[in-house]
């Protein structure tokens, strides 16, 4: 089974947390370079990243994934109001956080608004 590099990370935390996403979801991933990463400083930093590998056959799958997770991501990052109660919820959420109503699709997430230190 030939294995391609995935994706490459400047941490191992960013990596260990795709790793999981993908291993969760069936995907035989292999995490590489993890040893050097607390050599940082010391050798190029280019040398510390850590990469994550799968088969030839599973990439298509990890690509999806990753598209799924950028977009969830997209979504917290927007904010919906409750319909009932008023209170602003990140935009991947499925129930208000307040009172637990079930958010309607189809509401309009906008921006979330954050302070400019």
């Amino acid at each position: 089974m030939k294995r391609v590099r995935f994706s490459v990370h400047r941490t191992v935390g960013e990596a260990r947390l795709l790793e999981g996403l993908l291993a969760g979801s069936g995907l035989s991933v292999e995490v590489r370079g993890e040893s050097l990463a607390p050599l940082g400083g010391e050798i190029p930093s280019t040398e510390t990243w850590v990469e994550l590998w799968l088969p030839e056959e599973e990439v298509g799958r990890g690509k999806e994934l990753l598209e799924e997770l950028e977009a969830d991501q997209e979504a917290a990052s927007r904010t919906v109001e409750c319909p009932k109660c008023g209170e602003e919820n990140p935009g991947n959420f499925e129930l208000c956080w307040s009172c637990g109503l079930e958010l309607p699709s189809e509401l309009k997430a906008r921006p979330r608004l954050r302070a400019v230190p």
